[in-house]
């Protein structure tokens, strides 16, 4: 039983609660409580003191405050403090003047329209603090004028999009004058907690003093450690606008801070009318700062197309070996030959019309030349994973509307006629605007999301990785990522505009050190995550490493150390990038080691990053808000999808076509981007993009029994999982809904666990509280019946399971599926390592072994020599494929 519910259930009998000192006291027919729910209030005492203390401090935020039915905002203004530790050990006061005519004018003001310079203030203050943070329900503090006595008031003041400097004014005029009541100050005066609470949670506001010494009263002696104080003091000659603040905020930010007032402040009476969001309050030298930085343009414009760069290339380079399969080489010229090829092929049943042409192949010494083949076609490819659900495969599929899907057996078709085709010039008129190649990606209605990336951004992309990365012609590029990743497509193409090799397998990349390593690899791009998964012997082997390109996920600083233990000049960058904008926007070389934070770096050539709030305006240094890409590499939206488009894309009349990704950022201090996180449901997980409300759309179509889902992302055991909360009429087999969901999901955002509930825990104004969800435990995976082990080979293969799902052994039934109870695609790569060091087993484990026989009993019988039939329907294809799935990461994910 959860508080809301048992709540719930006492008031329909007729029996309430209240909170007497530290006694829960019952009224009503308490007769009518069952002995569960008299247990359930004695054994959940406090928390049910807690809950009740928690909703009458929010009633008093509403009701004191004047904040009617509206949600009371806390001013979050972390953004201005020093993350972790307090690097200063005492405060601060910065100080700025206003004078002369400045001054004169205010005061002018003031009179004219019979308002107070403190109304004039407070609304300026409110105003910033508003773009600074986009939160419109807060509550400042002020000093009481009209008295001698030194009160501080609390002053609510609610903010309206169309609201203008002269509006808010008035509005904070009103509000002084409601707060400086007698009565309200009595109820705070009567109720000393209720008092101490707001000034705990009201972090700041303005005291104003007049004619005499710079005094604010006794609000500084008992300020807490998380105090922001505007001082304004008036001699009749000038204004003196002071901040005091506590040492957690840092100089930089509060100095910002003063400037951004003062700007505003000296900018009246002449923006009375702007609206609010339209206000500029930075300076002209820190506009151009935060609006144009990036990268030095290390590439000049040109007019070159991508084929006419291919072209050039494979001329130069024409005998040199430009892609290798597993030994199977083809060379620059023999890459012109079959491309040219492909695209006389692919053209023959386009008719020369501009098309999308589906790729739905496996990895082989053609792939590269096809994609290049649809590319000099005219038309854009989009990569079909050939194993992803077939729900999932047909759903993209009538979106995309493609002239021809280029599979397997089109593939044999085409190799059978190849003598056979003559190719001669085509006159494609391709421009810079057209399709490239389309990418899809998670969707929020429940369907994929499919980007379209055009030719000048896709070459911009490759210059750059060519260029700035820096690949050359002895370079040994490896594909260690799913082909249809939107991370893989420029390590296809950029290479073989460098001179470089291409070298991909089909096997073995459970065993990416030994692919590194065999081929002598110089150049990877990968997730952090397939890294992390490396022993200290796996990392000896990839000493020809000389530069590694991250992108997708946080960094683990070790990661970075192991790298350059093996490898001392490798040279190691981070990256970022949405899908919708040709994959990388900004990029960082890392060049330390002992942090935890890296940032995504600054925009690549002829590519713009900001950060801005929700109305597209540019924020200064150091404060949170949406990273929004702009420049060549944005594309053109979604293939039949205008919402979705209409949403994500704009046209900013200062900034041209911008991209909103969802994440979040900061511009830090040396100008680099710190990546934050997303702003919305997007999320991912091990580094692959997760749509939650995808997630919650497909488990709703299960069953019309269900009234309420909600996917959520979990912490168990210090990994990261899906979690799926339902409330359904009717009891429904969560081992029926995984199956369910895994026609219609990618394995990666399949849920691992399932949590059934009465009813949602909802936040005091009606919403779901996903903080009050309950903690998943082993019980919400998909459950067997318990069978022990028999023999030693199974007792020491479920002792290797419960060390790395940290569970208890007795907790492991030999019968359960380790996918099932936690496993990840990560652990996997461990638990065959662990297994294959036990001296008991007589032939090596894969990791195919264990998408085959995922249940101890089966492994060890297949261990043993056994006959043994697996219960997994995928073929050994497949589950490569699963595993390059999910430890390539960056599948569709917008951060690389």
């Amino acid at each position: 039983m959860e508080i809301i519910p048992i709540l719930k259930t006492l008031d329909k009998k007729g029996v309430s609660l209240e909170i007497e000192n530290t006694q829960i006291r019952l009224k009503g027919n308490i007769a009518q409580l069952s002995i569960e729910e008299k247990t359930f209030l004695k054994e959940n005492k406090e928390k049910i003191i807690a809950y009740m203390i928690r909703k009458d401090t929010f009633y008093f935020f509403r009701d004191v405050l004047y904040f009617g039915h509206e949600e009371l905002d806390t001013l979050d203004l972390n953004d201005l403090k020093y993350s972790g530790d307090i690097q200063r050990t005492i405060s601060s006061v910065i100080t700025r003047d206003i004078s002369g005519t400045k001054y004169n004018e205010i005061k002018k003001f003031t009179q004219e329209h019979n308002i107070t310079v403190q109304a004039v203030f407070l609304a300026v203050y409110r105003v910033l603090l508003y773009r600074y943070t986009g939160q419109k329900n807060t509550i400042l503090f002020t000093n009481l004028l009209s008295t001698n006595e030194e009160r501080t008031l609390y002053i609510k003041n609610t903010i309206e999009d169309k609201d203008t400097i002269e509006n808010l004014i008035r509005k904070e005029d009103e509000a002084i004058h409601t707060a400086s009541e007698e009565d309200q100050w009595k109820d705070l005066l009567a109720d000393r907690e209720k008092n101490k609470l707001l000034g705990e949670i009201v972090k700041t506001g303005m005291f104003f003093s007049y004619n005499s010494e710079k005094v604010y009263g006794k609000r500084f002696e008992d300020r807490g450690n998380s105090y922001i104080d505007v001082l304004v003091h008036d001699d009749q000659k000038q204004l003196n606008i002071s901040i005091d603040c506590h040492p957690s905020y840092k100089h930089e930010q509060v100095q910002r801070l003063l400037e951004h007032l003062v700007n505003i402040i000296n900018a009246l009476p002449e923006i009375l009318h702007t609206v609010l969001h339209e206000i500029d309050y930075m300076s002209e030298i820190e506009n151009q700062i935060v609006e144009y930085l990036s990268h030095a343009e290390s590439q000049a414009l040109e007019d070159e197309s991508l084929i006419t760069k291919f072209e050039a290339s494979f001329d130069i380079y024409f005998a040199k070996t430009a892609i290798d399969f597993e030994g199977k080489s083809l060379t620059y010229g023999d890459v012109k030959y079959l491309s040219d090829k492909v695209s006389h092929y692919i053209s023959s049943y386009t008719k020369n019309e501009k098309s999308h042409i589906g790729i739905c192949i496996n990895k082989s010494e053609y792939f590269i030349p096809v994609l290049i083949g649809v590319i000099k076609s005219g038309n854009a490819y989009v990569i079909i994973d050939p194993f992803i659900p077939e729900e999932r495969k047909k759903s993209l599929l009538e979106d995309i509307n493609c002239k021809l899907i280029f599979d397997e057996v089109q593939l044999q078709d085409f190799l059978e006629k190849i003598e056979e085709i003559v190719p001669v010039e085509q006159n494609q008129d391709i421009s810079q605007q057209d399709h490239v190649y389309l990418m899809c990606t998670s969707g929020s209605t429940g369907k994929p999301k499919v980007a379209i990336n055009t030719h000048k951004g896709f070459l911009n992309l490759l210059e750059w990785y060519k260029n700035d990365i820096g690949i050359n012609e002895n370079d040994k590029v490896g594909i260690i990522s799913n082909i249809s990743f939107d991370l893989t497509q420029k390590n296809y193409f950029a290479p073989l505009l460098a001179g470089a090799t291409i070298y991909l397998e089909n096997t073995g990349l459970y065993d990416i050190p030994s692919f590194i390593s065999k081929n002598k690899i110089t150049v990877a791009n990968a997730a952090p995550a397939i890294f992390s998964s490396f022993t200290d012997e796996e990392y000896l082997v990839l000493n020809s490493l000389r530069k590694v390109i991250f992108g997708g996920e946080k960094i683990d600083p070790i990661i970075v150390k192991n790298l350059r233990n093996i490898a001392g000049e490798i040279k190691i960058y981070n990256s970022y990038g949405p899908s919708e904008a040709s994959d990388v926007s900004s990029f960082y070389e890392i060049n330390e080691e002992n942090t935890n934070i890296f940032p995504v770096g600054k925009a690549i050539p002829k590519v713009k990053v900001y950060i801005m709030d929700h109305n597209y305006n540019v924020l200064p240094l150091g404060l949170k808000g949406e990273i929004v890409v702009g420049g060549i590499g944005v594309g053109l939206g979604y293939v039949n999808n205008a919402n979705e488009t209409d949403i994500r894309f704009y046209e900013h009349p200062k900034y041209g076509r911008l991209y909103r990704t969802g994440d979040l950022g900061r511009l830090m201090e040396d100008y680099n981007i710190e990546f934050l996180g997303r702003n919305d449901f997007q999320v991912k997980l091990r580094g692959n993009r997760v749509e939650l409300q995808e997630i919650e759309s497909a488990a709703s179509n299960y069953s019309s029994n269900i009234r309420t889902v909600l996917a959520n992302i979990v912490s168990y055991n210090s990994e990261q999982y899906i979690a799926v909360y339902y409330c359904s009429e009717m009891p429904i087999s969560i081992a029926e809904l995984k199956k369910y969901l895994m026609k219609y999901l990618p394995d990666y955002m399949v849920p691992t666990y399932y949590i059934s509930l009465e009813e949602f825990p909802l936040t005091p104004n009606g919403k779901i509280d996903r903080k009050a969800l309950p903690e998943v435990s082993f019980k919400d995976t998909i459950q067997t019946e318990y069978i022990e082990a028999k023999d030693d080979i199974e007792i020491k293969i479920r002792k290797i399971w419960a060390a790395l799902l940290n569970l208890e052994e007795l907790q492991i039934s030999t019968n359960a599926n380790f996918f099932e109870i936690g496993g990840t695609s990560l652990k996997l790569l461990q638990l065959v390592k662990e297994i294959n060091q036990l001296p008991e087993i007589k032939k090596e484990v894969t990791p195919v072994n264990i998408f085959e026989f995922p249940q101890i009993s089966k492994l060890a019988a297949h261990l043993k020599g056994d006959k043994v039939t697996s219960d997994n329907n995928k073929s050994i294809e497949e589950s490569i494929n699963t595993i390059d799935e999910t430890l390539s990461i960056l599948n569709n994910f917008p951060t690389e």
